[in-house]
C-alpha cells in the first residue's frame, strides 16, 4: 500500500524553504539546498511532499541507476550499449544516514568477480539510487568531511566515479541535494557550504493563527489523509502546472547585461570570494523568471536569488530581506551614476571613489581570537608531579586501519569476504598454488592491511560547577577549552566536551573534528550549582569506549577540575569518581588531570589520587599566566607517550 504524503501545498509558512525546493525540482543545475533551522520546522515534510508532488519520470527498466531513456549520453554503459525496455517511476527521497561507510555511498568494485571472471561489476551504492531523484542528508555537518566532497563532486558533475586497484566504473548521478543542519552542532566547512547553490535559515514560526493553521490541517491528515490530499489537488496541480511550464521556457529565459553587471556588483561588493555565488544568482533568477512564466529576468527575480544564495556568505545574523532590498538598491544607484558618469565628457574628468554608494557591509568574518604565545620558559618536565605508568608510543606512528583508507603495508587471508582485495597478493597466491597455471580461485583471495597516522580522540571532562564560578578560574577553563580545540584541529584530532555541574553532565560539544565551529558555544558556557564529577567522568568513559571499538583514534580523557566532587551516582561522590578512575585505568586509556585549587581538603589532594587511580598523569595550572597555550604545550609532550 503506498504511502499518503502530506501535500506540499498545505505546509503552512516555510516559504522559503518551499521556494528553494521548487526552483530545485525546475533547474536542477542551481546545486541544491542548505536548510538550516531547529529540528520540527517542517524540513523532512517539504522534502517528501515535494517528490510527491512531481510526475513520474521515464526510466530504463531494470537499470539500477534508473537511467534517463531521452539522454543517451547520460546512461549507463548497459543501457548504453543494449536495448532498452521503458517504464514510469515516481521521484524518490533517498536518504543518507550519518554512520554510512564510503562504500555504501559511491559504491564498490567487485574486486573477487574481476579476478576470478575478468568482469568489472558494480556494485552500487547510494549515489545510484540517488540519480534522477532527490538526495536528503539530515544534519549534513556531522558528516565526514570526504563523504561530503564525494556528495558535492557527483552533484557538480553528474557523474560518480568508483576507482579500486586501478579499475574505475562510472555511472550517471544527478540528483536535487537537500541538506538539513542545526547550526548549534556545529558549521558545514566553508569551502563545502560554498558549493551548495541556496542556503535557507527557517525558525520555529512564532505567528499564533498559523500555528493554529499547522495544528488542524495535522489533525484532519491524521483523520482522513485521503479526504485532506482531496481537498489540496487543486493547489497542487498549480503548483505542478507552473514547475512544468517553467522547465519548458527556462532555456529561453534571457537577462540583461545591466543585471548581470548587477549581479557581479552584488558578490565583489559583498566580500564573496571566487564566482560560485554570480553564477548561483544568475541560475536562480532566471529559474525564478521561468516560474513566473516570464522570458527577462527583472530586478525582483535579483533580488530574491541574491537573498537565497548569499544569506550564509554575508555571516551576518541580521541579515534579511530589508537589508538585501537596500544592498540591490545600493549597487543600482551605484550603476545609474556610473553611466551618468560616462556621459560627461570633460578634459578634467576625474573619478571620484570616495563619493560612491556601495554595499557597506558590517564585518563579514569573525575575528579569531588566538592566545598570545607564552613567553615564559617553563620546563614541562618539572611540571610533570606524577608519571605513571609508562604506556606503548603510538601517537604520531601508525596504527591499523579498519577503512580502506591508509597506506597498504601488507595482505592476510580475509576472516570474513573483503572488498579491499590485495590484487598482488592475491595473484602470488594463486601462481603458487597451481603450480604455474594462473587461476584465481577463492581460497587465493588475500586482504590489505593498512596502516595510517595515529591521531587521537579527545575527550574533555570541564568541572564548570559553583566551585569554579569566578571570574579567573572561568576564564582560564573557556582559554584552555579554546587552545586544545585549535591544537586539535591542527592535528586533526577528533575532540568531544562534556561539562559537568548541578545534578548531571552535559554534552557541550559533540564528537567531531570540526570543533572550530563551536567557539561561540564554548565562549556562553554558564557555571553554577554542585560538582557531579562522576557523571562527568561516566559520560566521557561511554565516548572513548565507543571510540576505542572504531579503533581508528586513540582514546585519550582530559578532566579540568578542582578536585570537590559532592554529587553521588551511587553513595559516596568521591568514591564513585576513583571507581570510574579504574575503569580508565583498566581501559588502557591515557588521561591527564589539570588541577585547578592547590588547597588541599581534608588532608588529601583528590585530583592526584584521581590520576594516581587512572594510572594518568597530574599538573597543577593554578600559578601559571597563560594555561591555554601551556596546555597546548602538555599536549605536544603527552602525544609521545601516546
Amino acid at each position: 500500500m503506498k504511502n499518503l504524503v502530506f501535500p506540499f501545498s498545505a505546509i503552512v509558512g516555510q516559504e522559503n524553504i518551499k521556494k528553494a525546493l521548487i526552483l530545485n525540482a525546475i533547474n536542477p543545475s542551481i546545486g541544491g539546498v542548505l536548510i538550516k533551522g531547529d529540528k520540527g520546522t517542517g524540513k523532512t515534510t517539504a522534502v517528501r511532499a515535494l517528490a510527491d508532488l512531481l510526475p513520474s519520470m521515464e526510466v530504463v527498466k531494470g537499470c539500477p541507476f534508473y537511467c534517463d531513456p531521452a539522454e543517451e549520453n547520460s546512461m549507463c554503459e548497459t543501457c548504453k550499449s543494449g536495448e532498452i525496455e521503458i517504464e514510469k517511476h515516481k521521484m524518490r527521497v533517498i536518504e543518507l544516514p550519518l554512520g554510512s561507510t564510503e562504500d555504501r555511498v559511491v559504491g564498490s568494485i567487485n574486486i573477487e568477480k574481476a579476478l576470478k571472471e575478468g568482469i568489472k561489476s558494480l556494485e552500487p551504492g547510494i549515489l545510484a539510487e540517488a540519480n534522477r531523484n532527490i538526495l536528503y542528508v539530515d544534519e549534513i555537518n556531522l558528516l565526514d568531511d570526504h563523504l561530503v566532497d564525494v556528495l558535492l563532486d557527483a552533484a557538480a558533475y553528474g557523474v560518480n566515479i568508483v576507482e579500486r586497484e586501478g579499475i574505475s566504473l562510472s555511472h550517471p548521478s544527478k540528483f536535487i541535494l537537500v541538506g538539513t543542519m542545526n547550526p548549534a552542532e556545529g558549521e558545514l566547512r566553508p569551502q563545502l557550504s560554498d558549493r551548495i547553490g541556496l542556503h535557507i535559515n527557517v525558525e520555529t514560526i512564532r505567528d499564533i493563527d498559523d500555528r493554529i493553521k499547522i495544528m488542524k490541517r495535522r489533525e484532519e491528515f491524521e483523520k482522513d489523509p485521503k479526504t485532506f490530499i482531496e481537498s489540496f489537488k487543486e493547489d497542487q496541480q498549480k503548483i505542478l502546472n507552473s514547475i512544468l511550464k517553467a522547465r519548458e521556457i527556462l532555456l529561453k529565459v534571457r537577462i540583461s547585461d545591466e543585471l548581470m553587471e548587477l549581479i557581479a556588483r552584488i558578490c565583489v561588493e559583498a566580500g564573496v570570494d571566487g564566482h560560485r555565488a554570480d553564477i548561483a544568482i544568475l541560475k536562480a533568477a532566471k529559474t525564478i523568471a521561468a516560474y513566473n512564466n516570464r522570458i527577462d529576468v527583472n530586478l525582483d527575480d535579483l533580488e530574491e536569488a541574491a537573498l537565497l544564495v548569499l544569506g550564509h556568505r554575508l555571516q551576518n545574523k541580521s541579515f534579511d530581506k530589508k537589508e538585501i532590498d537596500k544592498k540591490v538598491k545600493d549597487a543600482s544607484d551605484d550603476m545609474e551614476k556610473k553611466e551618468k558618469d560616462k556621459k560627461k565628457i570633460t578634459s578634467n574628468k576625474t573619478e571620484n571613489n570616495s563619493g560612491k554608494k556601495g554595499m557597506q557591509l558590517k564585518t563579514l568574518k569573525h575575528e579569531e581570537k588566538i592566545p598570545d604565545k607564552d613567553e615564559q620558559d617553563v620546563d614541562i618536565k618539572k611540571l610533570l608531579k606524577l608519571k605513571g605508568k609508562k604506556k606503548k608510543r603510538l601517537y604520531g606512528q601508525r596504527m591499523d586501519s579498519k577503512t580502506e583508507k591508509g597506506k597498504y603495508i601488507k595482505s592476510k587471508i580475509p576472516k570474513v569476504s573483503s572488498k579491499d582485495i590485495a590484487i598482488d597478493a592475491t595473484l602470488r597466491a594463486a601462481a603458487v598454488r597451481s603450480n604455474g597455471d594462473l587461476k584465481v580461485e577463492g581460497e587465493d583471495l588475500r586482504e590489505k592491511i593498512r596502516k595510517h597516522g595515529a591521531r587521537a580522540s579527545i575527550v574533555l571532562v570541564v568541572d564548570i560547577s559553583g566551585s569554579m564560578f569566578s571570574d579567573r578560574k572561568a576564564n582560564r577553563v573557556k582559554g584552555i577549552l579554546e587552545s586544545i580545540i585549535q591544537d586539535s584541529n591542527r592535528h586533526n584530532d577528533k575532540i568531544s566536551v562534556i561539562g559537568f555541574k548541578g545534578k548531571d553532565a552535559e554534552v557541550i560539544i559533540p564528537t567531531t573534528k570540526r570543533a572550530t565551529a563551536f567557539k561561540d558555544i564554548v565562549k556562553n558556557i554558564s557555571v553554577g550549582g554542585t560538582t557531579p564529577m562522576a557523571a562527568g567522568l561516566k559520560k566521557g568513559l561511554e565516548i572513548l569506549k565507543s571510540e576505542k571499538k572504531k579503533e581508528e583514534f586513540i582514546p585519550l580523557m582530559v578532566v579540568l577540575t578542582d578536585g570537590m566532587p559532592n554529587v553521588a551516582l551511587d553513595k559516596d561522590p568521591s568514591r564513585d569518581s576513583l571507581k570510574l578512575a579504574q575503569n580508565l585505568k583498566e581501559n588502557y586509556f591515557h588521561t591527564i588531570v589539570i588541577n585547578f585549587e592547590k588547597t588541599v581538603t581534608m588532608g588529601r589532594n583528590f585530583n592526584m589520587e584521581f590520576a594516581l587511580a587512572s594510572g594518568g598523569r597530574y599538573y597543577e595550572l593554578e600559578d601559571l599566566e597563560n594555561p591555554g597555550s601551556l596546555v597546548s604545550r602538555i599536549l605536544d609532550y603527552e602525544r609521545k607517550f601516546i
